[in-house]
């Protein structure tokens, strides 16, 4: 189908035109006085015009009357002529008849004949001239991608008056060359696409099964053929023909490719068939490789379509079960039949192949779990779904409580010629243990509160020890089973000792330890009363003890008796800290208050020895020979923080100082001052208490 015709598009139009001007060729002799030069454009667009400019110069030396100088047989053709390789993107071809308007524009008809006609005005004294005349061709716009070639020719005849002609009759001039050759680009790209005929092999092919893609030229070829040559990634993948030609009859190109009938693997393969332009190693234009996906018929089955129940057990039936859905397996009860079940829908992969699925635990601590009565089950071949059974017992093991047992399935091929390869699904099902503990731990709250209770509120410090009654943390039966208990600590912070049902926890240093008591129960062989339980004996109840070192707080105390007799028995003083010091720690005693002078006594430091918590010193009056009678002293100690450094002060006592060089008294006097004093001393005592 041909379009209409355009004289002029796009943008850069001035500029074509301009180039269309700026070229041109001589066809007059160049001795000659009349001179006529035409225009070289050498391309035009498709469905656009291109001027041919014509051009006489003249020159009368004489008085002319003027005339007219004709050019004749003007026409434009399809060419026959080629300036490129056919073959290439840029191929030439010859234009025909629908592809350009073969009357030219811009002509005169003399007498029949499209010509090109100047009109040379006459002269009476000798004169020159430049004449211009403008003929145009158009071009349609056209199906193909094809640029197209057409031959203009300005023709043979030619005449002119001799009042024209000058310097001796000297004629114009034509050279053999009177033709001009113009380019029409064709404004279409040609490209060419992948194109997948109808037919199941093609649109889901698969190995060992041929399939079929075209190759397709957009638009047709008209006039050119193009060569293409073919390559296919792959191993073993094979087509029908490495080349192909591209033409207006065969503008679809069939091309088959076979794959392997087995690969000996499992796997998809993705594979590229690329187009070459022939002879290079350029892709045909607008081409991408294309991709194929082939299916492997030996694959097997995803893991989602890989499926198991457990049916509860019935002997003496075919199958031995039934088809009750079994939630659960009894610990050491009646076995439950596991049937595994692959969909391989219909497609049948692997072809015609059996497959082999074992089961192994997902943990390696639960393979004393269970018995299977076989390792393997084989699922046969066929389309849609297929089954095979396990039958799983479970066994007694040293754990008390419920569990869930984990499998995991693995599919494997039969065939090794088929390739390697495994696919996992899973299968759980619950174990109810049937074994009753012999002792029990008390739930966590009730073993939280004793434990609390013994503690007490308070931190505990280093030294500091607290007991744990076990029947408060374990449940047993004493008719039925004896229970020994065990302890141990994992830290520094804390020691441990066990004896009978009470532990005993030690506080030692600042820091965490963690407590594990453990109770393990021993059957009476004489009990009347029986138990269910073959293996569960021991539980276990764990806590944490978190030890804190306390500031140091010292205090002092004294001889209940504070009156102290020059030359008597010293007084004893002693200083108390609230835990046991982590060094050596001295508490100085200095007086606060009193009338006594430091002559009058005499009292040493108090040394704590790192670990203990206590340390004594005496209290001695000094004997003079004054009468004073009684003096009073106030003492208090000071010592340092054995871990913060900061300095600690401690309570005070008050002593009397008495001096054994007051005069004797009367009896009756004497009387009166003991029992002054033992009163005094017996209100002290009852203050102390």
């Amino acid at each position: 189908m041909r379009t209409g015709l355009s004289f002029a598009r796009g943008s850069c139009r001035a500029l074509k035109w301009m180039a269309l001007f700026g070229v041109v060729c001589a066809l007059g002799a160049g001795s000659a006085w009349a001179q006529i030069t035409i225009s070289d454009p050498k391309t035009v667009d498709e469905g656009d015009g291109v001027v041919f400019t014509v051009t006489l110069k003249y020159s009368q030396a004489v008085a002319s009357a003027g005339g007219n100088v004709d050019l004749t047989g003007i026409t434009a053709a399809a060419s026959s002529v080629s300036v490129d390789t056919v073959g290439t993107p840029s191929a030439l071809t010859e234009a025909d008849s629908g592809d350009f308007n073969a009357t030219l524009a811009g002509l005169d008809d003399i007498g029949g004949t499209p010509s090109v006609r100047f009109v040379v005005p006459a002269g009476s004294v000798s004169r020159s001239g430049t004449l211009t005349r403008q003929v145009h061709l158009f071009t349609s716009s056209d199906l193909d991608a094809e640029d197209e070639n057409v031959l203009v020719t300005f023709g043979t005849g030619h005449s002119a008056p001799a009042s024209v002609l000058t310097q001796a009759g000297t004629a114009i001039q034509f050279p053999a060359s009177n033709f001009r050759y113009v380019r029409i680009v064709d404004d279409e790209e040609q490209t060419f696409v992948w194109n997948t005929p109808s037919g199941a092999d093609n649109t889901s092919p698969k190995e060992g099964t041929a399939t079929t893609r075209e190759l397709k030229a957009v638009p047709a070829p008209v006039d050119l053929s193009w060569s293409v040559s073919l390559h296919l990634g792959g191993a073993g993948y094979r087509l029908n023909a490495g080349t192909a030609t591209l033409r207006a009859a065969a503008a679809t190109h069939s091309i088959t490719i076979t794959p392997p009938a087995n690969d000996g693997n499992r796997d998809d393969e993705t594979i590229e068939l690329n187009a070459f332009l022939g002879g290079t190693n350029n892709s045909l234009p607008g081409l991408d490789p294309l991709e194929l996906e082939f299916a492997d018929i030996h694959a097997l089955p995803a893991a989602s379509k890989i499926t198991a129940k457990a049916y509860e057990d019935r002997e003496g039936t075919a199958e031995g079960r039934t088809t009750t859905e079994a939630e659960s397996v009894t610990e050491g009860g009646e076995p439950v039949h596991v049937r595994v079940t692959i969909d391989r829908g219909s497609n049948g992969y692997p072809d015609e192949e059996m497959i082999i699925v074992s089961a192994r635990p997902a943990s390696a601590a639960q393979a004393a779990d269970y018995r299977l009565d076989r390792n393997s089950i084989n699922i046969a071949t066929g389309d849609n779904k297929q089954s095979a059974d396990f039958v799983l017992t479970a066994l007694a093991d040293n754990d008390v409580g419920a569990e869930t047992l984990e499998l995991e399935l693995v599919a494997k091929g039969a065939k090794a010629a088929n390739g390697a390869g495994e696919v996992m699904a899973t299968f759980s099902i619950d174990i109810v243990d049937a074994t009753s503990a012999m002792v029990a731990p008390v739930d966590q709250a009730a073993a939280e509160a004793a434990v609390m209770a013994a503690m007490g509120d308070g931190p505990l410090n280093p030294g500091d020890s607290f007991t744990v009654d076990t029947t408060k943390l374990f449940n047993w039966n004493p008719a039925a089973v004896d229970v020994a208990f065990g302890a141990s600590v994992s830290g520094a912070a804390a020691s441990v000792s066990t004896s009978g049902e009470t532990v005993t926890v030690d506080a030692k240093e600042a820091g965490e330890a963690m407590v594990t008591v453990t109770a393990t129960a021993t059957a009476k062989a004489s009990s009347a009363v029986s138990t269910s339980q073959t293996v569960s004996n021991s539980a276990r109840v764990t806590f944490d003890v978190r030890v804190v070192l306390a500031d140091l707080q010292i205090t002092l105390s004294g001889p209940e008796d504070t009156n102290i007799v020059e030359g008597g028995q010293p007084g004893t003083v002693m200083a108390k800290a609230n835990r046991p010091v982590t060094k050596d720690t001295p508490v100085r005693l200095v007086a606060t208050g009193g009338s006594a002078s430091p002559s009058d006594y005499e009292v040493d430091n108090i040394m704590i020895k790192a670990g203990a918590d206590e340390g004594t010193t005496g209290l001695m009056a000094e004997t003079d020979d004054e009468g004073e009678r009684y003096e009073t002293l106030t003492l208090q100690g000071e010592f340092v923080d054995d871990e913060s450094g900061k300095d600690g002060e401690t309570n005070t006592l008050m002593f009397n100082i008495w001096d054994a060089a007051v005069p004797a008294l009367p009896v009756v006097a004497q009387l009166l001052l003991a029992a002054f004093l033992a009163v005094g001393g017996y209100r002290r005592y009852l203050r102390r208490r």
